[in-house]
């Protein structure tokens, strides 16, 4: 076998088993090697033979499973196991096993629909049985390795009515939740989450997910760090034998949170937990905005030269965050510049590209705007933001309006989930003066990432349909987002109103 020489393999295993006839490790050589010949048939025989003989025929099966997935011709290697599997498949107390066992060798084929009936005949025989329930539902959401709309719809509801009729699943109840997050049903996953952690209240999983859904909800802020305390808690404490939690990610989103309360130097204490590993870089970054949200921009700006990086990417990314840095404490000449000298020795850079004209755009500059997010869109005529961002500019000017249109709704061809090109089209909507056309959208937006700018348009949209009260508190939800937002801001002084 080592020096490939199949037909020599093939005559020792056969002496092999004559001369020990009850060797198992024999009869499985002798099997592998009649696979590899494409001799199914001839190993169908060995196969059965043991299966037959083993203590546990399921363990066996499973074996014989991933032989098989290893074959040449796939389709025959699932015909081979689907006979061998038959005297099982109905047995009452392997059967279901014994299905999956089908299911994966039919996945292993690349014969989805197959693997699917597999696994969806194992939670038949057995109901309860959580494990069918968790592969028919994978096997149904990415039958080919792919995301499948239409069958993460059938996943989502085989998992609500399996954890309806088993209550006490909660790795089907997490699953359930994740594919709710999936479609955007945010507040059905939370549900569900907290239903975990009602059973488990140290379930790691479910406080993490209930952070991460509670962070861009103000009312939600509270809980939101109530959950990722308990998460780091819970991972700092942890016994040397359970399995490893990185609870940087959870640092991150503390910071975050302080962040947003203006409670800055408790960010910090957070972000410095962070000494490697796999966010160390965004912690850095992170860092650097939050100093500058102090005032200490020089000494943030140090702390980007200071941190290692490994790749032109990572230099990129804290070029990019200087940038940023520069922007939000208003030296936009500055962050333009750095953007400019950086774009001169990688012009084609399309996120150095959009920055600069977002920059561009703060200093009136909006020919050299135009120009950079229009070289973006040539060079990636596949991604929304330049075209987001250009439509969205032009209406925020109440200039060439049917122009900005045509960029936004290619924008939102390409990216139809993202809630700030909705918002931009519910913007240019409202220019336009289609007022229930530019409701809808900002609704949308508003509904699914509450942001402060977001407020402030859909915010207006309401004043100026006679919405008063409900503009009023969409603005006070987004003035508790970003207090300081400019265009929440500017629009309350342009309409005068106080909240």
């Amino acid at each position: 076998v080592g020096a490939r020489a199949t037909a020599e393999a093939m005559t020792a295993a056969t002496l092999w088993r004559e001369l020990a006839p009850t060797s198992s490790e024999a009869l499985q050589t002798t099997a592998v090697l009649l696979v590899s010949a494409a001799r199914y048939d001839d190993a169908a025989a060995l196969f059965q033979q043991q299966i037959r003989q083993a203590a546990d025929p399921l363990e066996e099966l499973q074996r014989t499973q991933r032989i098989l997935a290893r074959a040449p011709d796939r389709a025959a290697a699932l015909d081979l196991l689907t006979r061998v599997a038959a005297p099982y498949r109905d047995d009452p107390k392997i059967g279901a096993d014994v299905r999956l066992v089908l299911a994966g060798g039919a996945h292993a084929a690349g014969q989805s629909p197959r693997a699917i009936a597999e696994a969806r005949a194992a939670l038949a025989q057995r109901p309860d049985f959580e494990r069918a329930a968790l592969i028919a539902a994978q096997l149904m959401a990415r039958p080919d390795g792919n995301d499948d709309p239409k069958g993460r719809a059938q996943a989502t509801e085989l998992l609500a009515g399996f954890v309806e009729r088993n209550p006490k699943a909660q790795d089907a109840r997490l699953t359930y939740a994740r594919l709710l997050v999936a479609d955007g049903n945010y507040e059905a996953a939370r549900r569900q989450f907290a239903q975990t952690l009602a059973q488990d209240e140290a379930n790691l999983d479910a406080l993490y997910a209930l952070g991460v859904l509670s962070l861009d909800r103000p009312a939600l802020r509270a809980d939101a760090r109530r959950f990722f305390e308990r998460y780091v808690t819970l991972v700092e404490k942890a016994p040397a034998s359970a399995p490893p939690r990185d609870p940087d990610p959870a640092y991150l989103n503390l910071a975050r949170l302080a962040e947003d309360e203006r409670k800055y130097a408790e960010a910090l204490g957070w972000l410095d937990r962070i000494d490697g590993g796999e966010q160390y870089l965004a912690a850095r970054q992170r860092k650097a905005l939050v100093l500058g949200k102090m005032k200490r921009v020089d000494e943030a700006r140090r702390l980007l030269a200071d941190t290692p990086t490994e790749s032109d990417a990572e230099r990129q990314q804290l070029l990019l965050t200087e940038g940023q840095l520069l922007r939000e404490a208003g030296r936009h000449k500055e962050a333009l510049g750095l953007l400019e000298g950086a774009l001169k020795t990688s012009p084609d850079d399309t996120a150095l590209l959009y920055d600069a004209a977002l920059i561009a755009e703060k200093l009136d500059r909006t020919e050299l705007m135009e120009t950079y997010l229009r070289r973006a869109m040539k060079l990636k005529p596949d991604e929304a933001h330049a075209f987001n961002a250009l439509g969205y500019s032009l209406a925020d000017r109440n200039q060439r309006l049917q122009e900005a249109y045509e960029l936004i709704a290619h924008a939102l061809k390409l990216s139809p989930d993202d809630a700030f090109i909705q918002d931009s089209m519910g913007w240019v909507y409202f220019r336009m003066g289609n007022l229930a056309k530019a409701r809808e959208y900002l609704e949308k937006a508003w509904t699914a990432r509450p942001h402060a700018e977001v407020g402030a348009h859909f915010g207006e949209a309401l004043w100026v349909l006679g919405e008063r009260d409900k503009a009023r508190a969409v603005w006070r939800e987004a003035q508790a987002i970003e207090p300081d937002n400019e265009t929440l801001q500017s629009t309350l002084k342009r309409l005068q109103v106080r909240l």
